[in-house]
């Protein structure tokens, strides 16, 4: 009987802890997920900002945020100005940089003071296609192709 005693005792030992971690049982396991709301409630507040930028922007409050937001994380890999000037001139219009700025506002601010640099120079040139179209222009691989096509039908 002792023994079946003894054997309720640890098992209750061993299960108390292991319900108490479950259930979030401690304070230090309270902290911990109050700092993940918080965190996530940070992050809301963030997506809300630029949620509200964009329908300024855009004028209205009917938009694909998601696919923005990923348009946003692929500008954010342009981060001289010698990339963002031949995107812009290649995208042959600068209507949507504001749209783009504000993604860029709110995925990678650093990116920004290229970009702006950028945009100054597209609009500053006579045509923006003389920027990649013009003899001696060395382009990455990429642009290059897309020049080519841009360029020959020009």
């Amino acid at each position: 009987m002792r023994a079946l005693s003894l054997r309720s005792l640890v098992l209750a030992a061993l299960i108390v802890p292991a319900l108490a971690a479950c259930s979030g049982g401690d304070g230090d396991a309270g902290e911990g997920s109050g700092t993940a709301a918080k965190a996530s409630q940070s992050e809301s507040q963030e997506a809300a900002e630029w949620r509200a930028a964009l329908e300024e922007e855009l004028g209205t409050d009917t938009f694909d945020f998601a696919a923005l937001q990923q348009a946003a994380a692929a500008d954010c890999a342009r981060t001289d100005a010698a990339a963002w000037t031949v995107e812009l001139a290649l995208s042959g219009d600068l209507s949507t940089s504001d749209l783009t700025r504000v993604g860029l506002e709110h995925a990678c601010e650093d990116v920004v003071p290229a970009f702006d640099e950028a945009v100054a120079t597209v609009e500053q040139a006579a045509d923006p296609l003389d920027l990649v179209c013009g003899p001696g222009v060395e382009l990455p691989a990429e642009a290059a192709l897309t020049a080519d096509l841009v360029c020959s039908n020009r």
